[in-house]
């Protein structure tokens, strides 16, 4: 009997986020991953003997981790604020806490404690951090930090740890003695991780992966055609370096860093991005990496025509200067839907989805299938309830009991004699987003960074015969650093972070300090902030109150004008967004009622087999389904304080609930075909509204 063999791969990264100079950690991700995700996945697949997964660790994360477990958290400017004694914070401290504390998400991480969810409502009156400093009494500033932590702890602290379950049950009211007893068991816990890994695969149970050292996109900086050859159109920056050698370097570091940790020579890469090229495959051959990890649009452009999809479902080697290396390609839209959509769903309906979807491939297929599923393994579970722990056991278990279904290492399904092997004469070079390097260059603030660190790595060039070699360590650790991937994916109008400008801010200073090692006045571009652009996934608040004609058409031009408005298609930079049919949600409210637009591609919703469902938390909660179909653009549906209407847009009235200021709406519109949900609004979280000042707003 054929066998479906389901290859997971997990992808644990964070950028580097110490200052070389300071040995100060500017951002805390690496420590809150740490303690919420990386042990989570390993620890979850540990109850289960017959599943078996490949997991990814970046070296540049985990030498940073280790750091942490060395220095604890003194050094981290975060972590030292939230230590301090709630007394002694000056009121710069204080509202600096009451900035970064409340870095959670609020349905998954915030609602869940409800300490945690009293101060973010108290919090959400005021506008700015400044304005709610003297808000905040010390005991309220005490249980922040501890709270905060503690929304951040994983299901492996929040079961095994005893500290961490007594807090979660004391829920408030908490101590400096305890805020400083959980910070160390935290940074205790973080010496755990690694040795968890290492022991999971010398017992076989899982294949750990690497990335090239600090996350480069290796195809570019072996050769900038590259970007050119996946994309005609791109355009490329005007200054470029030659960083051919520190590609070398980034993989050597890499090899050298996984033999320390793992005793043992790493067999796998997942290149930064799932960046490829013959020449990066070539480089990772040479040094001794048998399997590597990509996207499947790489797949479809490397391979001739005609193709087709079952094509994915086959073992693939490319035959490089340096050797053959196995080559998987993920499948995009199973991939996806665990780090996009499922997030969204009951946890066993969306199982359950994921298994009948696997089984489709099984039918469709006449041998026996490797099945990729590549994604993130730590941004995409603060989206699901739970820290995503009832979607893995309700997935794991339907797996343990497939008998027609496997989940296998990348090295285990190498070894696997009756699936496809196809070898490949060549590869396109390309990532995982869309097969092209466009997230990475192109816009004028990716190039302008680019160029920027060109022109330092050569005025270093031009002077490293007259600096002493521990100098020029330095210095060629803080172009590695820059030529990360992550400084140009929030470069650009692309993809939105509300702390772009620090990470603008960081990178720059890691090429400033490169003159500053040299001893000479750093180049006047590097002090103007590269980040510019204003992103469009950042939502347009509502200028002027609104009363629209709920009847699915803009029956006057002034109907939505002072309305907010999201463009929902930033959304999906990182995604198929191929079922996407709605692009912008207009929002706003007269005071009595709120009024919500959805625009888009509607046409296909008039043929039936849709409904919308609205879900509202917060001070008013309520959940309505509704059948869309041709009637509502004659008789809007009507019930209940909801009003909706098909026609060129959807249109939605609902009763406005709120009174007063502290008082909130969050609002979530999913899109439904045949119970497989097509498209949620908005992807992630919730619209989070409150009553506006009308005296504030622009009146027509």
């Amino acid at each position: 009997m054929k066998t479906l063999h389901l290859a997971f791969l997990w992808h644990m990264h964070q950028p580097w986020y110490r200052d070389e100079h300071t040995g100060e950690f500017m951002m805390p991700w690496v420590f809150l991953h740490a303690i919420k995700d990386y042990a989570e996945l390993p620890w979850i697949q540990s109850h289960y003997p017959t599943i078996h997964a490949t997991y990814n660790l970046v070296p540049s994360m985990m030498t940073q981790l280790e750091i942490y477990i060395e220095e604890g958290y003194k050094n981290d400017r975060l972590l030292a604020l939230i230590a301090k004694n709630a007394p002694d914070l000056t009121e710069s401290e204080k509202e600096q806490l009451l900035d970064k504390c409340f870095f959670a998400n609020p349905r998954t991480m915030i609602a869940p404690l409800w300490r945690f969810n009293e101060l973010y409502r108290k919090r959400s009156m005021f506008h700015t951090a400044g304005d709610a400093l003297r808000q905040f009494n010390e005991e309220e500033m005490t249980d922040l930090a501890v709270v905060f932590l503690l929304s951040w702890c994983g299901n492996l602290l929040r079961r095994e740890n005893a500290l961490v379950r007594s807090l979660i049950t004391k829920g408030s009211g908490f101590s400096q003695l305890e805020k400083t007893e959980l910070i160390d068991a935290l940074i205790h816990f973080c010496g755990s991780i690694l040795p968890l890994y290492k022991s999971m695969q010398d017992q076989g149970k899982i294949a750990v992966f690497t990335t090239p050292f600090y996350h480069p996109i290796l195809p570019l900086l072996l050769d900038l055609n590259a970007a050119k050859q996946s994309d005609s159109n791109i355009a490329t920056p005007n200054k470029w370096s030659d960083y051919s050698e520190d590609a070398v370097v980034h993989v050597e570091d890499s090899v050298e860093w996984y033999k320390k940790n793992f005793a043992r020579d790493p067999v796998g890469f997942w290149p930064a991005e799932g960046s490829v090229s013959n020449k990066a495959l070539a480089l990772m051959a040479k040094n001794g990496v048998k399997y590597a990890c990509t996207d499947e649009d790489v797949l479809f452009k490397s391979l001739p025509n005609p193709h087709y999809r079952i094509d994915l479902y086959k073992r693939y080697a490319l035959a490089t200067e340096n050797g053959e290396i196995g080559v998987l390609f993920r499948d995009k839209a199973l991939s996806d839907l665990i780090g996009f959509n499922y997030s969204n769903m009951d946890p066993i309906a969306a199982a359950e989805d994921f298994m009948a979807k696997l089984r489709g491939v099984y039918d469709a297929v006449d041998f026996d299938a490797i099945v990729p599923v590549f994604l993130d393994g730590e941004n995409a579970w603060e989206f699901y309830e739970n820290n995503a722990f009832d979607f893995f056991n309700a997935l794991y278990q339907r797996l343990s009991n497939a008998d027609w279904c496997r989940a296998v290492t990348i090295p285990e399904a190498y070894q696997l004699e009756n699936t496809k092997k196809i070898e490949l004469k060549s590869i396109e070079p390309g990532s995982w987003i869309y097969g092209t390097f466009g997230t990475w260059m192109g816009h004028s603030e990716k190039n302008r960074a680019w160029e920027l660190l060109s022109q330092t790595r050569e005025d270093f060039k031009a002077r490293e015969n007259d600096l002493v070699d521990s100098t020029i360590a330095l210095i060629k650790k803080e172009l590695m650093i820059a030529e990360g991937s992550d400084w140009f994916w929030w470069y650009g109008d692309d993809h939105y972070t509300p702390l772009a400008a620090e990470f603008d801010e960081n990178f720059r200073s890691h090429l400033i300090k490169v003159y500053k090692l040299m001893g000479i006045k750093p180049h006047p571009s590097l002090s103007d902030p590269i980040k510019h652009v204003e992103t469009a996934i950042d939502q347009i608040p509502q200028s002027a109150p609104i009363s629209p004609k709920i009847e699915g058409e803009e029956s006057s031009y002034f109907e939505w004008i002072g309305a907010g408005k999201i463009d929902l298609s930033r959304a999906f930079s990182a995604m198929d967004s191929s079922g996407a049919l709605f692009k912008t949600l207009q929002f706003g409210t007269d005071g009595k009622h709120y009024y919500f637009a959805l625009c888009g591609n509607i046409e296909p919703i008039k043929t039936g087999g849709y409904e919308i469902k609205i879900e509202t938390n917060g001070t008013h909660k309520y959940e309505r389904r509704v059948r869309l179909t041709d009637e509502l653009s004659k008789i809007p549906y009507s019930a209940d304080g909801i009003k909706i209407a098909l026609g060129k847009n959807i249109e939605v009235a609902m009763d406005a609930p709120l009174s007063k200021p502290s008082d909130m709406l969050e609002v979530a519109f999913l899109l439904y075909k045949q119970e497989t949900l097509i498209q949620r609004v908005p992807l992630h979280n919730t619209l989070t509204l409150k009553m506006p000042n009308f005296d504030a707003l622009w009146y027509i």
